[in-house]
């Protein structure tokens, strides 16, 4: 039979039709890329999926396939995101990366054979160059030395030393400020690398690697939204004024950096227990945890490196002072948003605000500052300052039907009473009139419900192709959004060959399926002592994120003893 040298499309007539399986062939694309663990080209691909569905939305506003199609996928893919956050491999929460700090925990370094000439050639060195910490040449400082200079420790720091480049301007001023060493400034090489979103096995966290009661102390918010720990700028400060605190505490800046590592409770009992009172007397009573006693020498053969790292075998050259202006935001904005508006990349903008655990920055908050390279905010106030707030997230609209409340409109697309009052100036109203437009955010402010496992199946939507002479599987994935692998399973293939003519599955996509779940059952749970939302998650049969969806008008970044959180069983969110 002969073959026509058009292209043959079985496609559907309607153009939303085609839209809609246009937009499940990337998001199905994109799950393949997300598997494979191609999370920058798994986020394209969702979010061309979604950015699709909603500028269709925008032509034709009133056709309710598409209202239902971008709340099914924004959904499916920010389940997904929250599956990646929970597995630790950034699609969409901040990346977390290796504390420096928890590389001490292990270390054996004290006694070591030490060239005899090198004590001499370090101590004539530090009389060459400005210190304004004392620095004491021992075998525990030494030994360190060494593991940077010719050990396993030799790589793990020479990044940092490039990055210190990025951040020493904004910290020796602060620390000149607050009135502290500027030598501390290796402090922070020794907890993070200067990585503003390290994360150690402890949960501390940022440049200086606070832990949450310590950070709250020094006034480092975290909430739901945000988590300062991660903002180098603040926590630079904080970290000065707690380094000061414990100095005037000690009168000492060795058992300060050891307070700083192990808590001051734990250093002041320590000598009160065996009398000393320096850290080199606490170390070698073995009266330390073996990271503290590590600790404060590893600082001192950082600050050696650090002044002059040539000597010490890096050749190295560093990063180029980060400049930046910081913007107030007190409405919540998706960084999507921002990054279009003032044509900033969008992982540039999320890489200088670590302190963001969202897509989207807080709600009503007049304190929140987001961080932007220099002369950028000119073009940030341009461009947002004045963005109503329905444009400052990525939303739908939703009709009032009969039957309609706050709250179950908000639990349908995994957004909160709260904002969605907000988005729609709501106030204090409580009734609905049917017919009402509403706004919904879609930016991700609370988890969104999964459909139950009482699913019945969908029919199936399919799109298919004539083969023609020069095509290839490649080639006409390349052409529908594809993969392979789909085409592959879609048509029973088991080799790549094809003959023209031939007819193919290109895309596929399901409709609506429809889901039963039984009424979940509200209580009150009084935390204990000792208790974590991980634990009291596991206790339920549910998840974290759950959890904090159900509260989301409390802070539960901090648990204490006799807090109330609402727990809905039942509603298994895992």
């Amino acid at each position: 039979m002969p073959v026509s040298d058009q292209i043959q499309v079985n496609i559907p007539a309607d153009p939303v039709d085609l839209v809609v399986v246009e937009a499940h062939s990337r998001f199905q694309h994109g799950e393949e890329l997300y598997k494979q663990g191609l999370l920058k080209n798994a986020r394209a691909e969702f979010d061309g999926a979604i950015d699709l569905l909603l500028d269709t939305s925008r032509v034709y506003q009133k056709d309710p396939r598409l209202q239902h199609e971008v709340t099914d996928l924004v959904s499916r893919v920010y389940a997904i995101e929250l599956s990646a956050i929970r597995d630790g491999d950034g699609l969409t929460g901040q990346t977390e990366q290796h504390a420096a700090i928890d590389d001490l925990e292990h270390l054996e370094t004290f006694p070591a054979t030490i060239d005899p000439g090198l004590k001499k050639e370090v101590e004539d060195e530090i009389k060459e160059i400005s210190h304004d910490l004392p620095i004491e040449i021992n075998d525990r400082v030494l030994g360190l030395l060494n593991y940077y200079q010719n050990g396993r420790g030799h790589t793990a720091i020479e990044r940092g030393l490039e990055r210190v480049g990025r951040y020493q301007p904004m910290i020796e001023q602060i620390l000149k400020e607050e009135g502290v060493p500027l030598d501390l400034i290796y402090l922070c090489q020794a907890e993070s690398a200067f990585q503003a979103g390290a994360v150690s096995r402890a949960k501390a966290k940022g440049l200086w690697q606070f832990m949450s009661s310590r950070g709250k102390e020094y006034g480092l918010r975290q909430t739901w939204w945000i988590d300062e720990r991660s903002d180098p700028e603040k926590s630079t400060r904080a970290a000065a004024r707690h380094l000061k605190d414990l100095y005037q505490e000690f009168g000492d800046w060795y058992l300060a950096m050891a307070a700083y590592n192990a808590g001051p409770v734990r250093v002041q009992r320590a000598m009160e227990k065996t009398g000393a009172d320096n850290f080199w007397g606490l170390a070698d009573k073995g009266a330390l945890p073996r990271e503290t006693i590590n600790y404060v020498p590893n600082i001192l053969a950082l600050t050696i490196i650090g002044k002059n790292p040539g000597k010490y075998g890096f050749s190295i050259e560093p990063d180029p002072p980060l400049e930046t202006d910081r913007v107030t935001v007190n409405k919540a904005t998706d960084l999507r948003v921002i990054s279009e508006a003032i044509d900033l990349p969008l992982e540039e903008l999320r890489g200088l605000n670590t302190h963001i655990l969202r897509w989207t920055t807080p709600p009503d908050d007049p304190e929140f500052e987001l961080i932007l390279p220099k002369g950028y905010a000119e073009r940030f106030n341009q461009q947002i300052t004045s963005l109503p707030a329905s444009k400052r997230v990525l939303i739908r609209e939703h009709v009032v039907r009969k039957g309609d409340t706050i709250g179950a409109i908000a639990r349908k697309y995994g957004t909160s009473i709260a904002q969605l009052a907000l988005a729609n100036d709501l106030g204090n109203q409580k009734v609905l009139r049917v017919g009402q437009s509403l706004i919904v955010p879609m930016s991700g402010i609370t988890p969104p419900r999964p459909a139950s496992k009482n699913v019945s199946a969908a029919p199936v939507r399919k799109t298919t192709y004539i083969v023609r002479p020069g095509d290839t599987l490649s080639k006409i994935a390349a052409t529908f959004h594809t993969s392979v692998e789909k085409l592959k399973a879609w048509n029973h293939l088991r080799s790549t060959r094809l003959a023209v003519g031939e007819k193919l599955v290109v895309a596929e996509g399901t409709l609506q399926t429809t889901s039963s779940s039984p009424p979940a059952k509200k209580l009150v749970h009084q935390v204990r002592q000792g208790e974590t939302l991980g634990r009291i998650a596991t206790t339920y049969n549910t998840s974290v994120d759950a959890i904090l969806s159900w509260n989301d008008a409390n802070d539960l970044s901090v648990l204490h003893p006799g807090d109330r959180i609402t727990i809905f069983l039942g509603e298994n969110n895992r």
